[in-house]
Order: C-alpha cells, then structure tokens, then sequence
C-alpha cells in the first residue's frame, strides 16, 4: 500500500515538473522550436513517460495552459479579497510584465498554430465577460472609478485591442511593457476618478514600476 501512495506522489510531481519545464521551454523558444525528446531529457525521464503521461505536444501545451489559466485565478481572486481595485490592476499589470518579460514573442504566434487551444483561450476570456463588470462596478463603489462610463462598452474595446494585438503582431514589435502599459493602464487611468488616480500612481511607486500620470 505504501509503495502505492508513493508512486502515485511520484507520479503527481513528475507532471507537475513536466508542466513547468515545458512551459519555461514553449515560452522562451517558441512552440514549434521545442520537441518531446528535449523537455524528456531536461527531466531525465523518457519520451515514453513523457507520452503516456500528457499523449502529445499538443495535450502538454493545453495543460500548461489550462494550469497556468488557474494558477492565476486562485491568486487573483485572493488577492482582490483583500486590497481594493487599483491594487488588484497594479498587481495584474506587475505579475504580466515580470511573466512577459522572458516570453519570446514565438509563442504567441506559435499558439494560433493550434485552433483548439485558441478556442480554449478565447472561451476563457469570454467567461471573464461578468468578473469585469463586477470589478469595474465595485471600483464605482469604492469611489476609484468614474460612474458615467460605459463599462460594457469599455470591455469590447479591451476585446477588440486584444485582437488587434493578436492579428498585427504587436508583441514583436513593442516591448510587452510597453504594450501593457499603453494598452491597459493608459485606459484605466482614464476611468479613474481623481481619487482613483492618486491610488494608482501610489500603486506604481509601492511596486517601482515605470508607469507614471
């Protein structure tokens, strides 16, 4: 019995450490540039454990993905529990430009290679349609965010710069900060109240991020 439970607590590591190692290749050489044979030799493991445990290229990036989709929702969500709503942005934009920072552009454009994963991203993006309207309307709330604006309007513009992004190749043209920061925080900074725009550049001090009003 005990050798069960430690082979299956093996097994529960090695797919998280397969996870992380792929991904860390994906993103810093590009999808198509990695195989199978070099994410099973950085783990010293075989082709054939790497196989039966993820399939394919293709189910192993879905997984990255799909884990990475959560791991980011569970901090968010905790973390939007206890600060108020220009502290939830500052953190979203300070945890996308450190992830970005090492991220070849190879993958983003690697990605559209793989429709079902596309469509996976697209649906998670379109079950975020509500957690905005919530989240800018708390922000109205709080006092930090204007009342008179559209926010239903405001999150097709942000689908329609997503895209745009996507479709014209902009994460190889411009830095991802400077992509962030025109791209989303130039907008919010125009949905702040001028309590809002105090918080928020007190925000990108308390985290020595270049953004300034």
């Amino acid at each position: 019995m005990q050798e069960i439970k430690d082979l299956n607590a093996y097994r529960t590591s090695l797919k998280d450490k397969i996870l992380e190692a792929a991904m860390d290749a994906f993103t810093k050489n590009g999808i198509r540039a990695v195989k199978m044979d070099d994410i099973a030799m950085s783990l010293s493991i075989s082709k054939r454990t790497l196989y039966e445990i993820y399939g394919g290229k293709e189910s192993l990036l879905f997984a990255c993905l799909r884990k990475e989709y959560q791991v980011k929702r569970l901090y968010m969500a905790e973390y939007a529990n206890n600060h108020n709503v220009i502290e939830v942005v500052g953190e979203v934009y300070r945890r996308q430009v450190e992830r970005l920072k090492d991220v070849n552009y190879l993958f983003y454009e690697d990605i559209q290679l793989y429709p079902n994963i596309v469509k996976f991203m697209e649906d998670e993006h379109a079950n975020t349609y509500e957690e905005f309207l919530s989240f800018m309307q708390r922000g109205v709330k709080e006092g930090f965010f204007r009342k008179d604006v559209n926010y239903e309007l405001v999150h097709q513009m942000f689908d329609m710069i997503g895209e745009a992004v996507t479709k014209k190749g902009l994460y190889s043209k411009y830095p991802y900060e400077e992509l962030l920061t025109n791209l989303l925080l130039v907008p919010f900074r125009g949905f702040c109240t001028t309590k809002g725009l105090k918080m928020l550049e007190a925000s990108m001090k308390k985290n020595n991020l270049s953004f300034t009003l």
